[in-house]
């Protein structure tokens, strides 16, 4: 019954979204603005409620352990403890289509009843989203059906990815989706302002001086530059979703990074593959929408640029959702699905991407404007799009090397490494520049956190110890200032794996500091084995261990870290969201 109602839901979400938008048009001199966004937020309201009641739908298929549907056969198994269970409703193709469609829905929801937009601004948006919403419903529900049943019902499901039964992955899709679409939101709110041309007094050809600028920007409502319908006060309305999705996204890459540091046991927390790019790409695109977005909000400059940015950074979160769930890329991060799905998320990235484009082209012809903007953001810009290029480029390179040519290649971490080595100088310069006191103001914050996180990745990458060797139980072996001595193994069993783990005492000076306790897991289900590492976190670094296999001669393979000052990584992260959720209070909600 669950699967039934799931799907029908599924088909309610595509039907209502596909509707509002033309109804809206259709409407749009027929019915006046405030019944119409009464009328537009009920159905908005609809469609949240059945994409939520067709993820409850998937999410109880996954408790009750109901086989019948594909997505939980191959994703679950009765015996996985609950909250992996619910993890892994959203830990595949299908269930993470349906999150994001979800998602989607809140943040629609969310704009259209706690937006002060008017009523025009706010129809358009609205609509702009519901089409996207019915896109990827439509995606959803005829090509990657969460709900799609097998005959006959197996008796047992296949167990989902040993490496996601973490609670690093249990929180970091919802926190990265979270960042992710709302960058939709941008797109919406920037296609409406596109389309709107509020204020439009100067012809395309004419220009304007210095004078006339600054002449006609004081006031609330001051005049827009090229006949945009972006100014200060639009802004000052987007900025509040752009710091709330930017906020997300910097916690949702920190927490998999924090995942991938726990988890995979080699540790480090950023390998530069192709998945962490894509989640990188949109991020650093962002960064440069934020900073840009300050021009028009002080000086009603560079609507141009700004418009372009935040239609870039959306169509970077499509092409991230396309090169996970195409197949083009192989990752624990990524689904590989056949073509035909693949081929399906491209047209919907030309069809969003390039509409948002075509609008904008066509919208965005203003006049000349002498007006200069503020260097430092403008430096700040150029860094980031630099930066930008290179993961592009090292990314989808390899790719479009196979696809025409049938070439293999990899770009390894050595290539990011070296341009970011160059970039970050200047750009950690710029930032010391711009942060003119120690205040706690949201932009130090996110100033202090970004240092932090570069503080944190130097200090852990030219200052750590790595040591991998071969040792017998009894034997100990140096690590920096540590001794650490094997003393034993011990055998047990979880609830849906087993283990082997060793027990090593670490002593400093004589003094014992702690007992480390790794282990090697094995999951019967999925015939798969994990390293789960022991670190004891420290102020001044992290100690870290690996066991691994045993050789014929009693031997078990171990890799020791020591990772100093790694924790500024995740307290950068962290700042980097408080700021933004701390920006948005400072904006108030009610300018949003």
């Amino acid at each position: 019954m669950a699967p039934a109602l799931g799907l029908s839901s599924l088909f309610l979400v595509f039907s209502v979204a596909i509707f509002l938008p033309f109804f809206v048009f259709f409407s749009w001199k027929k019915i006046a603005p405030t019944e119409l966004e009464k009328i537009s937020q009920r159905l908005v309201a609809l469609i949240l409620a059945a994409s939520l009641f067709s993820q409850l739908c998937l999410i109880y298929s996954f408790l009750i352990s109901d086989y019948s549907v594909t997505n939980v056969y191959k994703n679950s198994h009765h015996l996985k403890p609950l909250i992996y269970k619910i993890s892994g409703s959203w830990g595949n193709h299908e269930g993470s289509m349906l999150l994001l469609i979800t998602t989607l829905s809140a943040y629609t929801v969310g704009f259209g009843f706690l937006s002060k937009s008017n009523a025009k601004e706010k129809l358009i948006t609205l609509s702009t989203q519901s089409a996207i919403i019915s896109l990827f419903a439509a995606f959803t529900a005829f090509t990657s059906n969460p709900f799609a049943r097998i005959f006959p019902t197996p008796a047992n499901g296949l167990g989902l990815n040993p490496l996601l039964q973490d609670i690093g992955l249990a929180l970091h899709p919802p926190i990265l989706y979270t960042g992710y679409i709302g960058f939709s939101l941008v797109f919406s709110l920037i296609i409406a302002g596109l389309l709107l041309e509020k204020i439009c007094p100067f012809h395309p050809k004419q220009s304007i001086s210095d004078e006339e600028v600054l002449s006609k920007n004081h006031g609330q409502n001051s005049t827009v530059l090229g006949g945009m319908g972006i100014d200060r006060d639009f802004v000052r309305r987007m900025q509040v979703w752009l710091f709330f999705s930017y906020g997300f996204l910097t916690l949702g890459i920190g927490l998999g990074a924090w995942w991938a540091y726990r988890e995979l046991g080699w540790g480090g927390y950023w390998f530069w593959d192709p998945v962490e790019n894509i989640s990188l790409m949109p991020w650093l695109a962002a960064t440069a929408l934020i900073h840009a977005a300050k021009l028009v909000e002080r000086k009603e400059i560079y609507q141009n640029w700004t418009a372009f940015l935040a239609i870039l950074t959306f169509i970077l979160c499509l092409l991230g959702i396309f090169l996970t769930r195409s197949g083009v890329l192989s990752s624990v991060h990524s689904f590989a699905i056949d073509a035909g799905r693949g081929f399906f998320i491209l047209a919907l990235i030309f069809l969003i991407g390039g509409g948002g484009m075509l609008v904008f082209g066509y919208k965005a012809k203003g006049g000349r404007r002498k007006a200069e903007g503020d260097w430092l953001i403008l430096a700040n810009n150029y860094f980031l799009l630099i930066a930008l290029f290179t993961v592009l480029l090292g990314t989808t390179y390899p790719l479009f090397l196979r696809g025409l040519f049938g070439e293999f290649i990899s770009i390894g971490a050595s290539y990011y490494n070296k341009i970011f080595a160059i970039l970050i100088v200047p750009f950690l310069l710029l930032i010391a520049y711009s942060t003119k006191s120690l205040r706690p103001t949201p932009k130090n914050l996110a100033h202090l956190g970004f240092f932090l996180i570069i503080l944190g990745i130097c200090s852990s990458s030219y200052f750590g110890i790595t040591k991998e060797l071969n040792l017998k139980q009894g034997e100990s072996f140096t690590l920096g200032k540590y001794q650490i001595r094997f003393v034993k193994t011990e055998y047990f069993a979880g609830k849906n794996f087993l283990t082997r783990q060793g027990d090593f005492v670490v002593t400093k000076n004589g003094d014992e500091v702690v007992t480390l306790q790794p282990q090697l897991r094995y999951y019967p289900v999925n015939d798969q084995t994990t390293n789960e590492a022991a670190i004891n976190h420290g102020f001044f670094g992290d100690l870290y261990l690996v066991i691994g296999n045993k050789d014929e001669q009693e031997n078990y393979a171990l890799r020791a870290y020591y990772k100093p000052m790694i924790w500024l990584i995740w307290l950068g992260c962290f700042l980097v969201f408080f700021a933004s959720i701390q920006k948005i209070f400072r904006k108030g909600a009610s300018k949003n």
